[in-house]
Order: C-alpha cells, then structure tokens, then sequence
C-alpha cells in the first residue's frame, strides 16, 4: 500500500502518498459508518488505556483483513503511541502504518493507515483487558467482519493465505515479465560475493568472470553517515539562526518522527558496535522541518516528554 518510511501527513510529513492511501483517506473523510476498511475511534481519550486498546484491536483487524483507515477523534495522536502498544499487545512487530491528519465535520482528526500484513497474521500476547470488558484475549486472532473486528473463522484464514499466495505469485510474474521484456541481447546474471561481513552481510560483488574486473563495495558508512549525535547537534546549531538545540531536541524527534535505522537507513546507521551515526542528509532535514515549522523542535519534545509520562 505505501512505502516503510515517513510519518505524518501534514507540514511534518515526508512521506508521498500513493493512490491507495489517498483513497483511504477521502473513504475516511466521507464514511458516516464504518465498513470492513473504516473503523472509528470515537471520543477517543488518550489518557484512558480501554482507548487504546480497542485501537489496537482494530489495528490489528485490519491489517490481517488487507488493511484499512482507523478514523481517531484525535488531532494530536503520535505514532510512536500506538507502535509501542503494538508492540505491549500483538506479535510479530507491525509498523507498516502511517498517521495523517484529517478534518470531518469541520473537526480535526487523525487518520491511522494501516497496511496489509505480511507473511503472517497478528496474533495477541496478552489479554486486552478494562474495567470490566475483555476486548481481546491471549493468543487471539481477529479480522474485520463488516464494521466489527472480531475473532477469526475459518474463512478468514483461508481468505489470509490466498492473499499471501496471490502476492508471492504477483512478484514472481513481476520478475518473469521483466526477464521476458529484456532488450535483445541481454544476458541473466548471476551476482557472486566475493566477501562478507560479520553479520553475513556481502561487502564486495563480482558482476562478471572476469577476475580481473573491479569490485564494487558496500559504502564505508563512516563516509555516508559520519556523524555522531552530538556532531548533528553541532552542525543544526551552526545553520540555525538566532537559536539552538540540544541533544534531547534531537532525540526528541528521533521518537516521535521513527527515525532509524529501520525506517530511514539514508538518515541512520547504527554499527555492530558503537552508538547510532547519522548522514548530512538527516542534518538537512532537521533544517527543512524547522524552516518549514519553527515550532518543530519544540512540539517533537513535548510530544516526547508526554509520550514518557504516559509510560
């Protein structure tokens, strides 16, 4: 549905959205009642946890049925909310979701994209329990039947693995289709490495027989990624003007922006041994969000110090 990078989809965002995520949105602005893609979360209150977890039971819901749009009546909700009840709640780990924000009847609200889930469907570890109502239990498996999202059947199962199967044969037609429209002459190519590192990653490649053909390597991250954080402070400081930021501005935005190493390899590298390095280009974009947005250091640590308290 979209890419693994990226977070919100207002000033803040930098993530481009794909035709399907639009359509999701206007469905999301549009719906008057939810459907098998449209849940809501109405009066949504971030400081009480039964919110949450119905959140995260419909998060979960969809991204086993094919993926949706959660409508919160929440204008301020952060992603790194929900990832870290995610993780308190079902298993294996899930981010394929974005936040954007919306407005439906003059009101601002979040839209929660959710993707489709890959290879194997979410399963909940631990009892979703308040007050007096259990929204989920251990080892639950849900979907989205019509507006609820409710234990599985069996159909839901079957549905699950014809969706998996039809997507491993749509990437395999992918890379027929692209061998059968290759340029005459061309030739299939088998790519040998010639060294790995520890983590058994290849450093070096052959593309041809030829031993006495050059190697091309993977790039020395010290030179891609050669700052370290108190250096990105160092190097904000120097471009902003009139102002300054600290470490915990940047770590602040770290959290609530998802920038890793996961999400945003061209931002960060973290080393087998050693803490987190960090690329011009994370640098430049801590500028672009502040010229975008002066106040973009200072709401990503209050989002942060709140997010801190919640826990």
């Amino acid at each position: 549905m979209f890419p693994r990078d990226g977070e919100r989809g207002n000033p803040l965002h930098i993530r481009l959205m794909p035709v399907s995520s639009e359509r999701l949105l206007e469905r999301a602005a549009r719906a008057r009642r939810e459907s098998k893609r449209v849940a809501f979360a109405e009066d949504f209150d971030a400081a009480h946890e039964g919110d949450w977890i119905e959140l995260v039971k419909d998060v979960v819901a969809l991204a086993n049925s094919g993926g949706g749009v959660v409508v919160v009546d929440e204008a301020d909700l952060v992603r790194d909310e929900i990832r870290v009840r995610l993780e308190r709640y079902a298993e294996p780990r899930f981010d394929r979701f974005e936040l954007h924000s919306l407005r439906r009847r003059n009101m601002p609200v979040t839209a929660v994209i959710v993707d489709d889930v890959e290879g194997i469907p979410l399963v909940f570890t631990q009892e979703g329990r308040y007050a007096d109502h259990v929204a989920f239990t251990r080892g639950g498996l849900f979907f989205r039947h019509g507006s609820k999202s409710e234990a599985a059947t069996g159909e839901d199962i079957r549905a699950f693995i014809r969706r998996q199967l039809d997507a491993t044969r749509h990437q395999w037609l992918g890379n027929i289709r692209a061998v059968m429209h290759a340029p005459g002459g061309a030739e299939i190519a088998v790519v040998e490495t010639a060294e790995r590192d520890e983590e058994g990653r290849p450093t070096l490649i052959r593309l041809t027989t030829d031993p006495s053909a050059p190697l091309y390597g993977q790039i020395d991250p010290d030179l891609s990624h050669p700052f370290r954080q108190k250096e990105v402070v160092r190097e904000v400081n120097v471009r902003l003007v009139g102002r300054e930021v600290n470490a915990f501005d940047i770590l602040s935005v770290r959290r609530i922006h998802g920038i890793n190493e996961e999400m945003h390899p061209d931002f960060v590298h973290v080393p087998k041994f050693g803490s987190p390095q960090y690329s011009e280009a994370f640098v430049d974009w801590l500028i672009e969000q502040d010229a975008t947005d002066p106040q973009f250091f200072a709401r990503a640590k209050t989002r942060y110090v709140a997010l801190r308290r919640r826990r």
